[in-house]
């Protein structure tokens, strides 16, 4: 199955967004757990190689008026397109290279990661240094994380 990743938007038919409700009748209402997906998924609705979270109120799983806030997927299950490129097999001396073409800027958070800089999406590598998962985050979640920083500037400020 084939998967096109849109940093701004979602992967696939999943976009960011989107409730909880609606992604079940896109993919289904039969959960799949995996062990690489951890633990604490309340927020979550997970799926061979796919791992959906949401934000909003759930209790032991998503509501269905939750909204998908981020969205992390397995290349060796998928084939994955990024900027019409199928990057499933790629290494990530290949994906820095693809990075570098686009002029994305990112940084290594260790050996194994790989985390864009301006757009919320992160490349995560095995053992061999070939792409085992890409997560994908809501810019919106970003401005959020940003907008909680500047009003806690401002308190901060007044406090004075």
């Amino acid at each position: 199955m084939e998967w096109v990743i849109d940093p701004l938007s979602g992967i696939g038919n999943i976009k960011f967004g989107d409730t909880a409700k609606s992604v079940k009748e896109l993919c289904g209402s039969e959960l799949c757990y995996e062990d690489w997906m951890g633990g604490n998924l309340e927020d979550s609705l997970f799926y061979k190689g796919l791992l959906i979270g949401f934000r909003g109120k759930h209790d032991d799983h998503p509501n269905d008026d939750s909204e998908v806030s981020i969205i992390l997927i397995k290349a060796s299950i998928y084939e994955l397109i990024l900027w019409q490129e199928i990057i499933s097999n790629f290494s990530k001396k290949q994906l820095i290279t693809l990075l570098s073409k686009k002029s994305i800027r990112f940084k290594e958070l260790n050996n194994n990661t790989l985390q864009c800089t301006e757009l919320d999406i992160n490349f995560y590598f095995d053992h061999n240094l070939f792409l085992d998962k890409v997560s994908v985050a809501s810019p919106q979640r970003k401005k959020h994380s940003l907008l909680q920083k500047l009003i806690q500037i401002d308190f901060n400020f007044l406090r004075w």
